[in-house]
C-alpha cells in the first residue's frame, strides 16, 4: 500500500462515527468519529501519566502517548465495533486489529498494541483509564444534551475507571485515583 493510500484510510477515522453513541440514539451529525476520541484519548493519557511520573512512577510518557493514539487505529479498516460485540467474538477482533495496523503500515507497532490490549504494562493500564474517560466525559455530554440513550456508557465506564484504577502499583494508584476522580466529577446536570 503507498503512502497515499494508507493517509486516505487513516484520514477516514474522521467519518466514522463511533457505534455506541449511534445504537443509543445520538444522531450521525452529532455522534463523535474514532479520530476524535482518539485525540481526547491521547490527550488525557498524556496528562494522567504525566501525573503518575510526578508521583515517583517510572512512567514513559511517550511510550503511553504512543498506545493512545494507536488504540483505534485499526478501526480504519474495521469500522468501530462495539464493546459488546467485540467482547463476544474474542481472539477474531484481535487477529482483525492486528491484521489492520499491518495493511495501515504499523505493522512495527504490533507488540505495542497487543501490550496495550492486554494491558500488561502499567502505561498500556493509563491508557485503558484513559479510554475509559473519554468515552465518559463525552457521555456526560451527551446525557447533558437530551440524549438519555447514552446513561448506560456514563455509569459503564465510570465502573470501568474505578476498576482500572487499583491495578495500579501503590504509589501510583493514589495519585492517578486523584486526578481521575476530579474528572469523574463532571456530571450529568
Amino acid at each position: 500500500m503507498s503512502s497515499r493510500d494508507e493517509l486516505d484510510k487513516l484520514l477516514a477515522l474522521y467519518n466514522i462515527p463511533r457505534a455506541g453513541w449511534l445504537i443509543r440514539g445520538v444522531p450521525a451529525a452529532f455522534a463523535e468519529d474514532v479520530a476524535s476520541h482518539s485525540y481526547l484519548v491521547a490527550v488525557l493519557a498524556l496528562r494522567i501519566a504525566h501525573e503518575a511520573r510526578g508521583c515517583g512512577g517510572g512512567i514513559d510518557e511517550g511510550k503511553a502517548l504512543t498506545m493512545a493514539l494507536i488504540h483505534d487505529l485499526p478501526e480504519a479498516l474495521t469500522g468501530d465495533i462495539p464493546r459488546p460485540v467485540k467482547e463476544r467474538l474474542g481472539d477474531v477482533v484481535g487477529r482483525l486489529e492486528e491484521e489492520a495496523l499491518g495493511k495501515l503500515g504499523f505493522e512495527y507497532l504490533k507488540d505495542l498494541y497487543a501490550e496495550m490490549e492486554s494491558a500488561t504494562s502499567v502505561e498500556a493500564i493509563l491508557v485503558k483509564i484513559a479510554d475509559d474517560l473519554a468515552t465518559y466525559l463525552r457521555a456526560v455530554s451527551y446525557l447533558n444534551n437530551g440524549f438519555e440513550g447514552v446513561r448506560d456508557i456514563v455509569e459503564n465506564t465510570r465502573s470501568n475507571v474505578m476498576s482500572l484504577v487499583p491495578r495500579l502499583p501503590g504509589g501510583l494508584r493514589e495519585c492517578v485515583q486523584k486526578y481521575v476522580a476530579s474528572l469523574l466529577e463532571y456530571k450529568a446536570r
